[in-house]
């Protein structure tokens, strides 16, 4: 924008220095041209298409394709007031587990969790119905606001943006 250079979630740059003559770059599907060279580069090997995962619910149990899994039982009464909490890699919840996030910082995933009504719904994969595990005795909701993870009735918030 200007002669400010700037990559989505990252940092930018002023290039307003850097005396060029005026090109522009584009991109078309997994082509990266650019003006004046008839030379374009197929990025299409730089595709890992790893990242298409795939959220289930089994009984009590919920599971991430390629992940790991975890048993809700422990959270089904839902009469307590709950905090969770994020200490260096590991977030965790009063009297019960934390979980060490450390494996899950390789960045490459760039996927939302979407929460509308009862349904789970994570990018790129599949939505998981979440309404029996809802017993509406204590009226408190997880919600997710940009990278802020809060409890309702709960002043503690997480902030996951470094995961």
């Amino acid at each position: 924008s200007g002669t400010e250079l700037a990559i989505s979630g990252g940092n930018s740059l002023d290039i307003s220095s850097i005396n060029t003559d005026a090109q522009d770059m584009s991109l078309s599907g997994n082509t990266l041209s650019l003006t004046g060279d008839a030379t374009a580069v197929d990025l299409s090997s730089y595709l890992d298409n790893t990242d298409n995962q795939n959220l289930s619910l089994s009984g009590n149990i919920l599971d991430i394709s390629g992940g790991n899994n975890v048993n809700l039982s422990p959270y089904l009464d839902n009469t307590d007031s709950q905090h969770l909490s994020l200490t260096g890699n590991s977030l965790g919840i009063d009297n019960g587990n934390t979980i060490d996030l450390s494996s899950y910082l390789d960045n490459t995933d760039h996927q939302n969790l979407t929460l509308s009504g009862n349904d789970l719904t994570i990018s790129g994969g599949n939505t998981v119905d979440l309404s029996s595990f809802k017993d509406n005795t204590d009226n408190q909701d997880l919600s997710l606001t940009g990278n802020t993870l809060s409890l309702t009735g709960d002043a503690t918030a997480v902030d996951l943006s470094p995961y």
